[in-house]
């Protein structure tokens, strides 16, 4: 079994960076940084495997911070002014060195942070965190602190709504369900835009995951969806 501690010692992780795209122009908002490892463990394994070993918030802001390493080093970014998106899980957020941690960011990349945007994963397996007060307390302190929220894989859990209504994210992001075959099936096109008509009302901006072919782009696009993530638009890469 790999152990995520010597991953991250041994330097066997590292992050690829998949563009988010206005429609229908296409041009560049920003990156979502991916993590990945030199071994081939899945992401989804690798973040499995750090829950069983209690490493998971060891390995999120590990990865949080070396995505902004990475992004503050690359020509492309700088250039572009885009926005960086990262992962955290709700149980990162409320450990007790987190406040620290975010303070120890804010001193070596405190011009970029404006534009860093924090997707919180919507784990079912962390579905009690959402209750926690605490919890609220945290976002308000990133929000404070100038970082912009995201809601991930929208769509997927059990309360995203009220999760919307509670924390009012700058991006709503919609899990890639909905993508896959968009352009023909009218359940999920009303669903979208749902989703869609909302953030007409609010200061929140929608993106749509997993896109990957050019009709449902398009069906995106004439359903109103700003802005789009999936591999039609742009697979994950080194920056």
């Amino acid at each position: 079994m790999k152990n995520i501690a010597k991953l991250i010692e041994n330097n066997d992780l590292y992050h690829v960076f998949q563009p988010l795209r206005r429609l229908p122009c296409q041009s560049i908002i920003g990156y979502e940084a991916l993590l990945r490892s030199t071994s081939g463990i899945d992401p989804s394994a690798l973040f499995q495997l750090a829950v069983e070993q209690d490493r998971l918030y060891q390995l999120d802001i590990w990865s949080m911070e070396h995505a902004l390493v990475s992004f503050c080093s690359c020509a492309v970014a700088k250039e572009t002014g885009g926005l960086l998106f990262v992962n955290l899980f709700p149980s990162t957020v409320i450990a007790e060195s987190f406040p620290s941690f975010i303070e120890v960011l804010r001193q070596k990349f405190d011009a970029v942070i404006p534009r860093v945007v924090i997707e919180i994963n919507e784990s079912i397996t962390e579905e009690r965190v959402w209750n926690d007060p605490l919890f609220m307390d945290r976002i308000m302190m990133l929000r404070e602190q100038k970082f912009l929220l995201a809601l991930d894989d929208v769509g997927e859990g059990s309360t995203s709504f009220r999760k919307i209504v509670e924390t009012s994210p700058d991006f709503i992001k919609v899990d890639r369900f909905f993508s896959k075959d968009l352009y023909r099936c009218k359940k999920k096109q009303k669903i979208v835009r749902l989703f869609v008509d909302y953030c007409k009302d609010t200061e929140s901006d929608l993106i749509l995951e997993g896109i990957e072919v050019e009709e449902d782009m398009v069906c995106a696009f004439h359903l109103g969806v700003p802005i789009g993530q999936g591999y039609f638009l742009g697979k994950p890469r080194l920056l």
